[in-house]
Order: structure tokens, then sequence, then C-alpha cells
């Protein structure tokens, strides 16, 4: 390559050369004077430094000044000058021409740089065409580091992800994945020059997601930040793109598994009708003997039970539905929790009640219907997983535009991570699902039941003290709706 360029410059100083030689003997043949020569070898040195540079209009401009001391100046056919001002004239001539060849190369540099700045920013945008119609469908990342490799023409790219802690390759890059990991760890760029070699954090805002290296590359510092840019948007859009379509999956399960579940209970509800009533009807009856009587009173108890999972499923489905309606009313929360007790008293009839707080009287503009389902069921839950022969606390606490009910129980733990996990549709913790009953149901109809009026449902979890479920709600559901 040196070699090349070497022989090239020889060439065209040559040219240049036999080029001031044949303008000199064409002057000195029509009598041209000092000032029209130099003139003429002036045009030759600045055309020389346009085309070519720097180097062969300064050879070529020594050379001309020596032409024109030979063939024009006193005395003629000699190499020294007599008069001061030919002296003067000829430094003028040098450092004109050598300022020009100078100026002339400044401008080639810029216009290579213009040119090469442009070459890259036409190969980001590009790049960013490409990245927008990734492949969803297959690996992101290994499609990027290919696109990147052959848009910005490097010779080796690697890309790491954080999240999936997934290393991909494209071309040759001797980078280790020791040093990539470093790299992510201190959170700090490198460029070696010596190699050509870049490394960058990839980030999504402040947060850093992984590393981008790209081996034998010609980029300046601001492409490669926007290469590193751009491929932290295609890893963040890949990424919500799997969230949606995840999402989107698991709607259409649940609704798919909500539709089951309702047809199923309403094929049950007629069956487990006419058991109830036919159990009921012997038992009114009276005329079973000891045993006789026990078992129909087993497959009665079973009946009902089952009965109450098909109308809780049933009523699950129905708010489940985008247009539930309530039947809003005021509610004197006081008067909802005694009700609400009476109603499960089988369920709690080991387990003392307590209130917390003053009795000072509370209400909520509410479906008394749906709100006394959603606290039969956290009081259910609380009879089922607290400690035997342990009291239940219920507090009714009163803010400025909110209400809040809680129910407390000993004996039971949730951990940290499983906490919004308990109100998904069929989740049951770790550990409980071989050790009580249940269906995963009821905490999410709990969530839906509030979310429907316009509240929330948490819950707080100690192994010391137990665990507490509260349901908040706003004091008039008729403001909040006129707001949203």
């Amino acid at each position: 390559m040196i070699a090349t360029q070497i022989r090239k410059s020889v060439r065209r100083v040559v040219a240049g050369s036999v080029a001031a030689l044949l303008l000199t003997l064409l002057a000195f043949h029509f009598h041209f004077n000092l000032a029209s020569a130099t003139s003429i070898h002036l045009f030759l040195v600045v055309l020389i430094a346009l085309r070519w540079g720097f180097l062969e209009a300064g050879i070529v401009s020594i050379l001309s000044t020596a032409c024109l001391d030979f063939f024009f100046t006193d005395p003629l056919f000699a190499f020294t000058i007599s008069d001061s001002h030919d002296f003067v004239s000829l430094l003028t001539f040098e450092a004109a021409a050598l300022l020009v060849s100078r100026l002339s190369n400044q401008a080639t540099l810029h216009a290579q740089a213009s040119e090469l700045h442009q070459q890259r920013l036409q190969r980001l945008y590009e790049l960013s065409q490409h990245v927008l119609v990734l492949d969803r469908m297959g690996i992101v990342e290994q499609q990027l580091v290919d696109l990147i490799r052959f848009n910005l023409q490097v010779e080796g790219v690697a890309l790491w992800t954080a999240r999936d802690l997934r290393l991909c390759r494209s071309g040759v890059c001797g980078v280790t994945d020791d040093a990539i990991h470093t790299a992510f760890e201190t959170g700090s760029d490198i460029d070696d020059p010596g190699t050509r070699t870049s490394l960058r954090i990839v980030r999504s805002g402040t947060r850093p997601i992984g590393v981008l290296v790209c081996c034998g590359h010609t980029l300046d510092v601001a492409s490669m930040n926007a290469a590193t840019s751009l491929a932290a948007v295609a890893i963040e859009r890949a990424r919500s793109f799997s969230t949606e379509a995840n999402a989107e999956a698991a709607r259409q399960s649940e609704q798919l598994r909500s539709t089951i579940l309702d047809g199923l209970a309403h094929a049950f509800k007629s069956p487990l009708t006419t058991i109830m009533v036919s159990s009921s009807g012997l038992l009114a009856m009276n005329t079973l003997s000891g045993v006789e009587k026990r078992l129909v009173g087993m497959i009665d108890r079973h009946a009902s039970q089952l009965s109450d999972l098909t109308n809780h499923l049933l009523l699950t489905a129905s708010l489940d539905r985008a247009d539930l309606k309530l039947s809003r009313e005021i509610v004197d929360l006081d008067q909802l929790i005694e009700s609400s007790v009476e109603g499960c008293s089988v369920e709690l009839r080991s387990h003392a009640i307590e209130r917390l707080g003053t009795r000072e009287r509370s209400s909520v503009y509410a479906d008394r219907k749906l709100l006394q389902m959603a606290i039969v069921q956290i009081l259910d839950n609380a009879a089922k997983y607290g400690a035997p022969g342990s009291s239940l606390l219920i507090g009714v606490t009163q803010q400025e535009t909110q209400v809040a009910i809680t129910i407390h129980n000993q004996g039971s733990f949730i951990p940290p991570e499983e906490r919004e996990k308990v109100f998904q549709r069929f989740y049951r913790c770790t550990g409980s699902s071989g050790a009580v009953s249940g269906t995963g149901i009821g905490l999410s109809v709990v969530r839906r039941i509030a979310e429907a009026h316009h509240g929330s449902v948490s819950v707080e979890s100690d192994r010391a003290s137990g665990t507490t479920f509260a349901i908040t709600l706003p004091h008039d559901a008729r403001r909040t709706e006129t707001c949203r």
C-alpha cells in the first residue's frame, strides 16, 4: 500500500516537473518577462496543488523557482540572483505556491472528511431502516449484529444482553467474554485505536442493558454511539413486542379458560340442583336409618359445596365482562361486616372475630352484594390459612377521601415475591396447594370487585405477626366516576 502510494507520488512529481520545464522553455522562446513567467508557473503550481496535493506542488514549486532563476533573472543561465527585488519576488512566489498548495490540501482533506461523514450517515440511516423490519420471530440480537457488521462494514460485531445473558457474534472479533462482562460491570466505554476495537455500554435511558463490541472498524465516536443507540432501541422494541405478544396470549388464554369454566358451571348447575333437592327431600322425610342418613347428609353437604363453587364460577365469569354493571347504594360498613361474618359462620367457627379501631359509622357508595362477596372471600381465606383457634382482626380505617377495610389473621405468611401473584387467576402460594383446599380464584375476584369500584386491594405479611388484606374504596364512587 505504501509502495504504491510512493510510486504514484513519484509519477506525479515527474509529470509536474516536465510541465514546469516545458512552460519555462516556451516562456523563454517567446521572450516573456519575469512577471509573466512567474504567473504561468504559479498557475501550474496551484493547479498541481488542487489536483494532487501539497507534496507534489511543493517539489514542483522549488523546480519552478530554479527555472525562473536560471532563465529570467540576471545573470542569465546561472543560479545566482544579483537584484534583491528578484530575490524577494522569488521567495514570495515560493511562499504563495506553498500556501495555496497547503490550503488546497486542507480543502481536499475537508472534502474527504465530509464525504466519509456522509457515507457514515448513509450507513446509519440504512441500519435504522433495517432495524425497524427485524424478524420478531427470530433471535433479534443475532439479526442485529449481522446488520451492524454488514451496514457499517466492520470486521466483527458482538452483542451481550444482561437480561437474557445472551452473547451473539458476527464476523471476526477477538474480544473475550470476560472482557465484555468486565466492561458491563465497570460501566465504561472503551476505544482501542491500535486494534480499531470499541466497546460501548448499551443503555435504555440510564439503565445499562448490554454491551456492543465493534472490531476492525473505521467509525468515529459519534457513529459508534449512534450505532449503540440503535442497538438499544432495537432490543427494547423487541422486548416490548414480546411483552405485548405474551400479554395478548395470556389474555386470550384467560378468556378461553373463563369461557370453559362458565360453560362447565352452567352444565353442572342443573344436575347439582337435582341432587340437592333429592338429598334434602330424603333428609326431610326422616325415614332413613342411621348409616343411610349419614351418607345422604354427606351427599347433601358436598352437593351444596359444589353448588356454591358453581355460583362462584358464574359470578366470576360475569365479573370478567367489560360491561360489568354495579348496583350502587349507600352501604353501612359495620352492618356489611356483621352480615358477612354471619354468612360464613361455619367457616369461622374455630376463630374469634375482633374489631379494631373506633366504632365510628362508615359508609361507601357501592354494590352491596359484590362488596360482601369480597369480604366473605377474604374472611374465608383468613380462616383457612390462619392458625387454628386464632382470632381474626377486622378493622375499618377512614381517610379524607377513602376508607380501608382490613382483615388480619395470625399464622400465615406470603413471601414478598408472591404478594402480587396471589391476585392472579388460579395462582396459589407455594406450599399451600396441598395443605389447604381451594381453586385460586377468590382473590382475583376480590381485586376485580375493588377495581370495579375504582378502589384497590393489597396485602402485607410477616412471619411473626401474620397477614393483613386491605380493601381500599373511595367514600363517594360517584365523584370518582365523574373525574374519570
